[in-house]
């Protein structure tokens, strides 16, 4: 069993212990203004959408584009769709799959499959290679640009939960076919198997070692979010207040520095707001020489962020809140209230009385369902209205009390 194991990573390309060692595909993933992003898959997907992290995370990384998003995720679900068969005999789930698809109008689709299938190990991978085959051949009717995403690795938790060494073998040979498979087909794949791993010993990316937590979501959207294309970068600054100019700027436009009592005053306008702040998230580093000694608070208009003394702002202070900070979690609100819409819209939990065997009671309450659409839209619109980053008024202004 090990050597028919070891030899199934070698033919699909899987090294174990090597970073970043899955197949790459030979073309990337260009996202263009209007695009709908469609995220198909099982419980990693649905689940998805109750943090809200990739959209906001590709939104505000691309103040340029005109993004939107739908999830089609759907828990236990597999390539064959047999989940979404709900009431219906399970090969009659693929066609409800297809038709979700071409519905939601995908113009690039993020597909994350894999998870379930591993459980039948080696013995079921070609009845999963097919069934993924066939899967891709029907949604690339669509036209929409694919993206693969490999399954996640496992955490291993305190007993009485086991061990998840022998499943993670397995997922790394689905993680490896599905890579092959990209490769193949010339299609981006995004390995969320090999690079979604805990920092620290502290640090739990799952809440029961299978299914992924806030963090792991966050770190897993940063991921996927990179490897389409967010631009969002760290903004770092160097000001000289003792005679008051710009030294550098990455990420950024500053302008109007001046010399404010013993501090300093700018303009700034970021090229695209920040990740989130914390755990990961991308922060903002600024450094101001030329200052008195004592104590200094940053204000953003108007609102102090944090202090620290000056010797501190001369080697760099990180800095991982103010406005723009603030406005990349209301986009992640709103994407996450407008989740809520899109789901009880595609699958109204009521189904079987509206569309299935029981429609002939309550079928008239269909007409009611297109009524989410105005609600998506909307929340949709103030996403929009919030993914430019505006000018802000950046000022250091010694504490009170604050000399040496």
């Amino acid at each position: 069993m090990k050597i028919r194991f070891l030899f199934a990573l070698v033919v699909l390309g899987f090294f174990p212990g090597r970073e970043g060692c899955l197949l790459q595909a030979a073309d990337n993933l260009e996202l263009r203004s209007g695009d709908r992003i469609v995220l198909l898959g099982n419980t990693l997907i649905e689940r998805a959408q109750i943090y809200g992290y990739l959209e906001a995370i590709l939104v505000s990384g691309n103040p340029g584009l005109d993004l939107t998003f739908r999830n089609l995720g759907w828990s236990g679900d597999n390539v064959f769709g047999h989940s979404r068969a709900v009431f219906d005999a399970a090969p009659k789930g693929f066609g409800k799959l297809r038709k979700q698809v071409v519905d939601a109008k995908p113009t690039v689709l993020v597909i994350g499959y894999g998870s379930n299938a591993a459980y039948a190990g080696e013995a079921g991978l070609p009845a999963f290679i097919a069934g993924y085959t066939r899967l891709l051949d029907a949604v690339s009717e669509t036209g929409a640009k694919l993206a693969l995403l490999s399954p996640v690795h496992l955490e291993k938790k305190k007993p009485p939960l086991p061990d998840p060494a022998a499943q993670n073998r397995n997922l790394a040979i689905y993680a490896a076919a599905i890579s092959k498979i990209a490769a193949e087909r010339k299609l981006l794949f995004i390995d969320l198997f090999s690079k979604l791993r805990a920092e620290s010993p502290r640090e739990q990316l799952t809440g029961n070692g299978i299914h992924l937590n806030k963090l792991g979501y966050l770190r897993a959207g940063q991921l996927i979010a990179t490897g389409l294309g967010a631009g969002s970068g760290t903004v770092e600054l160097a000001i000289d207040a003792g005679k008051p100019s710009l030294v550098s700027a990455a990420n950024a436009r500053v302008e109007g520095v001046e010399r404010k009592g013993a501090g300093v005053v700018f303009k700034l306008q970021r090229s695209s707001l920040p990740s989130f702040s914390g755990e990961g998230g991308i922060q903002e580093i600024l450094r101001v020489r030329g200052l008195r000694s004592g104590k200094y608070a940053l204000r953003v208009d108007g609102a102090e962020v944090l202090q620290a003394d000056a010797d501190e702002w001369k080697a760099g202070v990180r800095i991982a809140g103010g406005p723009d900070f603030e406005r990349i979690e209301k986009i992640r609100k709103l994407a996450v209230e407008k989740n809520f819409f899109y789901f009880h819209r595609y699958r109204p939990a009521n189904w079987p009385y509206i569309y299935g065997f029981r429609r002939h009671e309550q079928g008239n309450n269909a007409v009611e369902i297109p009524l989410f659409d105005p609600l998506i839209k909307e929340k949709e619109a103030a996403i929009a209205a919030l993914r430019s980053p505006v000018v802000r008024t950046y000022e250091l202004a010694r504490v009170k009390g604050g000399a040496k």
